[in-house]
């Protein structure tokens, strides 16, 4: 019997859906087992955490607690991300550095926080703490330099790409709704989007952290991080998903996260067409691009999507569906990240 042991800090969806698709890719092999420490104060029920196979899941309570709950050895340590909250710093610290594992990886499910946003990163930033690990991934646009100040640097500093739950984010039954849905913060600008959609007879709704202003009347603005419950109702009965990425955001790979659950889900999206973007999206046959963000660039994006039959838009959203559980799925990285390190 295999033992793992996955620290899951982070409290976020992200992080949460992560750990479901480790589960499932764990539930393919036999003679496995998994722990889970986490520190998620809040349920996200809407999400739902499923029972690790043939160990525990376990709420953080100080570091002699984990020290007992987590008695090793394990044949895997998984650190997932750094922890958001400072009451966890001695415990990463402790897992990373002494717990008893035949082999640890850190996996980054984010971008690195930038010195000061983040006090366990800080510290191992100043300890070079993560030279204690085998191996470790950032996602593949991040900084590589920063993670050598980590102490992760040279051929033990893997790349990954950002990747979406699928099976949480499956089509859903029904026709298309009669609104465009757009979401997310960095770099958008709504007022280019919400004068695309003014003369098209749809309506819109944006889930952003960022309100914008000016928006239309009978527009429908609901905070992101309040709502995320409806995220995935909101995207799936969208007649179109838009992301106005203005011009001159240098992120390449901006609005992934919601252009890859929104594709995963079937919905035709429009976005700004970048290098990163044109690896996923091929202009009008798993999605659609603008070149320049304007509201007119958004009117003629969504009239493509509108002239669309529907049998085309169907057969628009397999291939959008396809092409993320190729490319960009959850269970796909899983499953090869446990026959890559525990030759599953």
């Amino acid at each position: 019997m295999k033992r793992i042991l996955l620290a899951n800090f982070a409290e976020c969806p992200e992080n949460l859906h992560f750990e479901r698709a480790f589960i499932r890719a764990l539930g393919k092999h036999k003679r496995l087992s998994l722990d889970i420490v986490h520190d998620f104060d809040f349920h996200y029920d809407f999400i739902g955490a499923l029972p690790p196979p043939g160990g525990k899941r376990f709420k953080y309570a100080g570091l002699e607690a984990l020290k007992r709950a987590a008695r090793g050895p394990y044949d895997l340590l998984l650190l997932l991300d750094f922890p958001k909250r400072a009451r966890c710093a001695p415990a990463f610290l402790w897992l990373a550095r002494e717990a008893k594992a035949a082999k640890k990886i850190y996996i980054a499910n984010h971008l690195i926080p930038m010195p000061g946003h983040n006090f366990t990163a800080d510290l191992v930033r100043r300890l070079k703490a993560l030279d204690a690990v085998a191996a470790g991934y950032m996602l593949e646009f991040d900084d590589r330099g920063l993670w050598g100040e980590m102490g992760l640097g040279g051929a033990r500093l893997l790349k990954r790409g950002y990747a979406s739950d699928c099976e949480y984010y499956r089509p859903e039954p029904g026709a298309a709704g009669d609104y465009v849905f757009s979401a997310g913060s960095a770099g958008r600008e709504f007022a280019a989007l919400a004068g695309g959609v003014r003369n098209t007879g749809l309506g819109l709704k944006i889930f952003s952290d960022s309100r914008p202003a000016g928006l239309p009347a009978g527009a429908q603005f609901l905070p992101l991080a309040k709502n995320l419950h409806d995220l995935r109702s909101a995207a799936a009965g969208a007649r179109a998903v838009v992301l106005p990425v203005r011009d001159d955001h240098k992120n390449e790979a901006a609005g992934n996260s919601i252009a890859f659950l929104s594709m995963a889900l079937g919905r035709p999206v429009l976005t700004k067409r970048t290098p990163y973007m044109e690896r996923f999206i091929e202009d009008g046959r798993n999605g659609f691009f603008y070149d320049t963000l304007s509201s007119l660039s958004v009117a003629r994006g969504l009239g493509r999507i509108m002239s669309l039959s529907p049998a085309a838009l169907k057969k628009l959203g397999a291939a959008a569906r396809r092409t993320i559980l190729r490319k960009a799925s959850l269970d796909r990285f899983c499953s090869g990240f446990l026959r890559r390190f525990l030759s599953c």
